[in-house]
């Protein structure tokens, strides 16, 4: 299996609110990698963030990631969109598929969904390639740290993931703290006073993990390690980084 974690690969854009597909980044050889290791392009299988969003919702953020990836040359014979609404279709779906992404949104919904659809033993035998964005790169860790952005009120932040990575990320990742507000600021409390129990990599937008088969992460693009209360940069955008485990 292939394993990717990204923040944002910048595939669409807002203009007066509506969101308008553009193609898929290839800021540090993003859609490059994709190309280079598909096995196949017959199935994709899109999963939604939240296990109770609509379906019409969810295929709209479904098409804005298909025709991302059609703007770059990156094409599939066949198109699957799973939500909550279609639970019991996962295994098919799931089954030979070539590509299936994670979407971002929210992190805690969509491990609630993942488990209803029973994702981490699906993806135990999975043999192709999982793309997380945000959310679903958070959920793909073993045991996710889902860092809190509403104050106390905010969902629970410790649960188990898909266990497809030790790598915990902080998607969206900003240095620069002058401009927070109030929740920013316990966020990014909770994220340092957590790095002294786990390493987290803050992953800037543009930037990812990639492991390949052989299990080797490489970071590439702009991204910080956390640790034991430090925030370091370890990656510029236009380079990478071997994670040593």
């Amino acid at each position: 299996m292939i394993r990717i974690l990204t923040s944002d690969f910048k595939n669409y854009e807002k203009k007066d609110g509506v969101k308008i597909t553009q193609p898929m980044s290839n800021e540090n050889g993003l859609v490059d990698q994709l190309k280079n290791t598909l096995k196949g392009k017959k199935k994709v299988v899109y999963v939604s963030s939240d296990i109770n969003s609509t379906p019409d919702s969810v295929e709209s953020y479904a098409r804005i990631f298909f025709d991302s990836m059609k703007m770059v040359g990156i094409t599939f014979e066949k198109y699957y969109i799973l939500d909550g609404t279609k639970v019991n279709k996962a295994k098919e779906y799931i089954k030979n598929a070539d590509l299936v992404f994670l979407c971002g949104g929210d992190t805690y919904n969509q491990h609630l969904l993942f488990e209803k659809m029973d994702l981490k033993l699906l993806l135990s035998t999975y043999t192709g390639i999982v793309m997380g964005q945000s959310a679903g790169a958070i959920n793909m860790a073993e045991h996710c740290f889902n860092s809190p952005e509403e104050l106390e009120e905010s969902e629970p932040i410790f649960f188990e993931g898909l266990g497809l990575t030790s790598i915990n990320i902080e998607p969206h990742f900003v240095y620069d703290v002058s401009n927070f507000n109030e929740n920013e600021k316990y966020q990014r409390k909770a994220i340092v006073d957590e790095s002294y129990n786990r390493a987290i990599y803050g992953q800037c937008n543009g930037s990812h993990v990639f492991i390949g088969e052989d299990n080797v992460a490489i970071i590439y693009g702009e991204t910080y390690l956390i640790t034991n209360g430090n925030i370091e940069k370890i990656c510029e955008n236009n380079q990478k980084f071997v994670i040593t485990y």
